[in-house]
């Protein structure tokens, strides 16, 4: 279950970008005018924005994360040692003393900026965090999120979309709710019956969600066939504000 829920959660973001750019997003624009009056040029938009190295980043750094904390004093030292290395990086660039390249660090922390949804997600997966999970949700929602519209050509990247984020909230979610249940049934055939049961009821309610959809998206083709080409040609109606008015 855990494993689903983290290929899910990859999955979903980068379908994500796949339907919003990176570039059209309003949480890097903002991010970038953050960046580029602190440094006073354009700072990010010289870096790469690989989303695919973001989510690789972010998903080496939730790992390590939940490898770290399995031992207390491993995962202090090791938090420390970032915090001082972060605040060494900051003071350097203060005084102007440049001992690492300030594009590996601006491109580090894009990255870093890209994957985090992973990395909290991975996170709040394998550590039954429910904030973290929360918060990964809303930020795979909220990063990529722009102004312009879609189009029915990204029909099928939006499915996707909604498929593997709904798969990881119920599946991570599921994770913490069901592991509690496991310590007090201790893996007994009844609990094996309670899972399976979620499994299908869960899978019964994907297929409903994205045959329903499908059907939804189908109807609004059918009423551009039927209504005034002006209308049916028009941007208000292409984008996917109008189909989900149709809908």
């Amino acid at each position: 279950m855990q494993a689903v829920a983290t290929f899910s959660l990859l999955l979903c973001l980068g379908l994500a970008y796949v339907i919003n750019p990176i570039d059209e997003s309003l949480f890097f624009r903002a991010t970038s005018s953050f960046v580029g009056a602190m440094y006073g040029n354009d700072v990010l938009t010289t870096l790469n924005n690989s989303i695919v190295a973001g989510i690789l980043l972010g998903l080496f750094i939730g790992t390590v994360y939940v490898f770290l904390g399995m031992n207390k004093k491993v995962y202090d030292y090791t938090l420390i040692s970032v915090l001082v290395v972060i605040i060494l990086v900051f003071i350097a660039s203060i005084r102007k003393y440049d001992p690492v390249p300030y594009e590996f660090t601006q491109q580090l922390f894009l990255w870093t900026w890209i994957g985090l949804p992973v990395a909290m997600g991975i996170v709040g997966i394998w550590d039954n965090s429910i904030g973290n999970q929360v918060l990964s949700a809303f930020l795979v929602l909220v990063m990529p999120l722009g102004l312009s519209g879609n189009t029915n050509e990204q029909i099928y990247p939006i499915l996707g979309f909604v498929f593997s984020f709904m798969l990881y909230l119920e599946l991570s979610y599921g994770q913490v709710r069901y592991s509690r249940l496991a310590r007090i049934m201790h893996y007994s055939r009844e609990y094996e019956l309670v899972l399976q049961w979620f499994l299908r009821t869960l899978i019964v309610t994907l297929a409903l969600t994205i045959g329903l959809t499908s059907l939804a998206f189908l109807f609004h083709n059918f009423l551009g066939e039927i209504l005034p080409y002006s209308f049916s040609n028009s941007i208000e109606y292409n984008t996917i504000y109008g189909q989900a008015l149709s809908v």
